[in-house]
């Protein structure tokens, strides 16, 4: 029950646009500002929509946990089922449930595990290359190394299909697609998709792609039964009709995981390379580690909590850079939040990358330090002020295996190689996308580790 209570305080912005302006120029930047200003509870009016940042950890609970049937997929969401379909991200209630159910069997602890091999082998296939790299002084683009590293990963986990040889075309597929989900305010948007405009033109291109690629690796499971999703996607029913899922339900789930899987796990892989190479303290404690625990020894899954540094590396990265830094809710009834009246059918806005620079939980929030993450500061901050993976009913059902995935990787590539920035790289996550990429390339030249190990024998 709640009751007309106290409007939330936020920018006063100007006449019919309110702070659309900001939120279009700068994003993140803007979303920022308005915790600084506001504080953790704000309200936004960008045009005709309102919104309230919600960054108080209670209050975050109450939105993913507490009362989060009263919190769904909403207007924001549209965007993204333009070009994704009703997969896991964009459904809700009992469609998502049981698509829910179906998938969770292989991304518990115990599968996840079984995929170390994958990782393994897609690593040391990317490091190989670097060799050469390493032995020229050439930079590699680390943007587009971890993206092609994770998919292949996923790729063969998920669906025991090699896609290296559509690695390409289905990156330009994913850059497309991250492009289009996000709002710009533009005319093109708002035109109905039976228009051919060049933005649905290219929607309706991208699709038919993925929908190939679909039918290619369905086509191979048949033929092998390889792919422990792909199994269970094809013997799912539907809730409903009792059937087995439709070819849009297939196509729009196995875009949602390609998506999903890999992007936001290279996005995060990208920028913990990125911040172990700016902190030299960081890169030598990192070693001494992984020096101590494996002596050279390519990591398993089932000795990775015997590397603490390196997972609280991890989860820095994750609190600076979350990959997934934004996401909305709507209000099905009214609600407080904080002591502030949130109105029925308005949208709530979540942002990770905010409240992990909240300063009320996290001293000198913009400095990379991986002792935040020490079991005793853990236990001294709300659950709520850290949520990489979101939390509750909807929390990210692959965050086990990408944890997996980034410890098991950031620990091979450190044994093998330490990378320098190239001068003159500019250094800025990208606002106008979904999940925080860097904006450019990030050029870094990777120096063989092995190599020097084996002239100081030889000396």
């Amino acid at each position: 029950m709640t009751t007309e209570g106290r409007r939330a305080p936020g920018p006063r912005g100007i006449p019919l646009l309110g702070s659309l302006p900001q939120w279009k120029a700068r994003t993140a930047e803007f979303l920022l500002q308005t915790q600084r200003d506001h504080g953790e509870i704000s309200r936004l009016q960008l045009g005709p929509v309102t919104v309230h940042l919600v960054t108080e950890p209670d209050a975050v609970g109450r939105v993913l946990k507490d009362n989060s049937s009263n919190y769904v997929r909403g207007t924001l969401y549209e965007q993204f089922r333009t070009v994704m379909g009703d997969g896991l991200l964009t459904t809700d209630g009992e469609l998502w449930r049981s698509h829910r159910r179906t998938m969770q069997p292989v991304f518990l602890r115990g599968a996840v595990a079984a995929i170390g091999p994958n990782v393994v082998q897609a690593t040391q296939e990317m490091l190989d290359g670097w060799e050469e790299k390493a032995r020229l002084g050439q930079p590699v683009d680390l943007v587009t190394e971890t993206l092609r590293l994770t998919l292949v990963t996923l790729s063969r986990s998920l669906f025991g299909y090699d896609i290296r040889p559509q690695s390409r075309v289905l990156k330009e597929v994913v850059d497309n697609v991250i492009e289009v989900m996000f709002k710009h305010g533009t005319v093109s948007e708002m035109l109905p998709e039976w228009m051919p405009t060049k933005r649905n033109r290219l929607i309706k291109r991208d699709r038919q792609i993925f929908t190939r690629l679909v039918e290619e690796i369905r086509r191979q499971h048949a033929d092998t039964g390889e792919g422990a999703l792909m199994a269970l996607i094809e013997a799912a029913k539907d809730p409903v009709t009792g059937r087995g899922w439709t070819d849009e339900q297939v196509r729009d789930e196995m875009l949602t995981l390609y998506l999903a899987g890999h992007e936001t796990t290279a996005v995060a892989l990208c920028w913990t390379l990125v911040s172990i190479l700016l902190n030299p303290s960081v890169q030598e404690e990192l070693d001494a580690e992984l020096e101590q625990v494996l002596g050279g020894r390519i990591p398993e899954p089932g000795e990775l909590d015997s590397l603490p540094y390196t997972c609280n590396v991890v989860d820095e990265a994750l609190r600076l850079y979350p990959p997934i830094w934004i996401y909305p809710r709507d209000t099905v009834a009214a609600d407080e939040l904080g002591g502030y009246h949130i109105p029925a059918k308005s949208s709530v806005l979540l942002s990770p990358l905010a409240s992990h620079r909240n300063p009320r939980y996290w001293d000198n929030p913009e400095a990379f330090d991986p002792r935040r993450f020490t079991p005793e500061a853990v236990k001294s901050r709300p659950r709520m002020a850290y949520i990489p993976f979101g939390a509750g009913a909807r929390m990210c059902i692959g965050n086990l295996m990408a944890l997996m995935e980034l410890r098991m990787m950031v620990a091979m590539i450190n044994q093998r190689f330490r990378l320098s920035l190239v001068p003159g790289n500019f250094l800025r996550y990208g606002d106008s996308s979904i999940s925080l990429r860097p904006v450019t390339e990030v050029l870094a030249i990777p120096s063989s580790r092995t190599s020097g190990r084996t002239a100081e024998r030889v000396a």
